[in-house]
């Protein structure tokens, strides 16, 4: 029997490759014979250069300026493919919310002006192939930082220069790029996105995730505003409308101002880590697809690991099972052949998912899942 296991990590527990290995001893368990195949996954966000590990070629490390001001030693990541080298850059390795304290979630000082330089870098090295992936970022500076690192300015009402080192958002009346990075000028830039949020409004960055990033209520109608008025300076000068980028909202504002200012492509980004993974071609190969994260709930249909898992397994006739800590969704089954809890007994979420704990409970949960699909122990069971 030939299992593929291709799981994304339970956020605060276990990365995706840690996941995939427990599941793997559960199956070996079942049925010594099988051959299993771990493809730790991710949907774009925060962890997706550990799930394409297997297939880097080289990371290149650098100190940049973290989200609060303070250097953080980071790395982004090569990937070649058919000749060509891409340079793959994880926006949480540079403006993620684990690079600050919780008395740093500052808005209006937070920015994406490491993510700029991991950028840049990269084009100066001369890599014309440059994925972003956005996911986990402690900024809602609407990519503004990020721009001033790449060689934009930034002018207020009284035609004064916009400092770095903090968010300019409701202060800028104008842009200037006449001194932007060349470098950048025959790059193609690919976005790693997993959600369609608009650039403003109340389903766009400052509103749906300010809070999270510290944000008061005030706060977030503050930043709404100033997301809004960057927009309009953004269109009259480029005549990109950032508002009808789905997807520009994400990361802060980030995606609109990658796509709207740097022509940035935005892409699924549960479909560029299974392109650079080859996981169709790995499911094709498969008798049972084994998939999972650790909350199943009404937020894994938009775009998360499991259900494009399984939406893939499904096109190709395989049978494919998720595990999570939690599973509080009923309307997987159209995506997935079943779902099941590794929880093995009354007790908290947070009981289930502490690494130890999880290691165990998703090894013993596989192996029970495994048994059943095992026959004679060479074979998969029809039904």
């Amino acid at each position: 029997m030939n299992v593929l296991i291709a799981p994304d990590s339970f956020k605060g527990s276990l990365s995706a490759e840690e996941v995939g290995q427990a599941a793997a001893s559960g199956i070996d368990k079942a049925d010594p014979s099988a051959k299993t195949t771990v493809v730790p996954m991710a949907d774009g966000g925060e962890g997706s250069i550990d799930a394409l590990r297997p297939v880097l070629t080289n990371e290149i490390p650098l100190t940049i300026t973290g989200p609060s001001g303070k250097p953080v030693e980071t790395s982004y990541a090569i990937i070649e493919n058919d000749g060509t080298a891409t340079a793959f850059i994880e926006c949480a390795r540079s403006t993620g919310l684990t690079l600050i304290e919780d008395s740093e979630r500052d808005p209006f000082q937070l920015n994406s002006y490491g993510l700029g330089e991991q950028i840049r870098h990269a084009a100066e090295q001369g890599y014309r192939q440059i994925t972003v992936s956005l996911g986990g970022s402690a900024t809602t500076d609407g990519g503004t930082g990020m721009l001033q690192a790449l060689g934009y300015r930034f002018f207020d009402k009284k035609d004064e220069m916009l400092s770095t080192g903090t968010n300019p958002l409701g202060h800028i009346a104008s842009v200037d790029d006449s001194e932007k990075v060349s470098a950048l000028d025959d790059c193609q830039i690919t976005v790693a996105c997993d959600v369609t949020n608009p650039f403003h409004g109340t389903n766009g960055a400052a509103h749906i995730y300010g809070p999270q990033k510290g944000a008061t209520p005030d706060q977030v109608h503050e930043l709404d505003h100033g997301l809004e008025q960057f927009a309009d300076i953004i269109e009259t000068k480029y005549g990109v409308d950032l508002q009808q980028i789905p997807g520009a909202g994400a990361a802060g504002g980030l995606g609109g101002a990658l796509a709207g200012v740097l022509g940035a492509t935005l892409e699924p980004g549960f479909d560029i880590i299974a392109e650079l993974t080859g996981l169709e071609e790995k499911i094709k190969e498969a008798d049972v697809v084994l998939t999972g994260e650790g909350s199943l709930d009404t937020q894994s249909s938009q775009g998360k690991v499991p259900m494009s898992v399984g939406k893939m397994a499904k096109a190709h006739g395989k049978p494919v099972i998720a595990i999570a800590g939690k599973v509080d969704a009923d309307d997987f089954h159209s995506t997935l052949d079943a779902a099941f809890s590794i929880q093995r007994g009354p007790g908290s979420l947070e009981e289930a998912l502490d690494p130890e704990n999880a290691r165990e409970n998703i090894t013993y949960t596989v192996e029970q899942i495994m048994r059943v699909f095992v026959g004679d122990g060479s074979r998969v069971r029809e039904f």
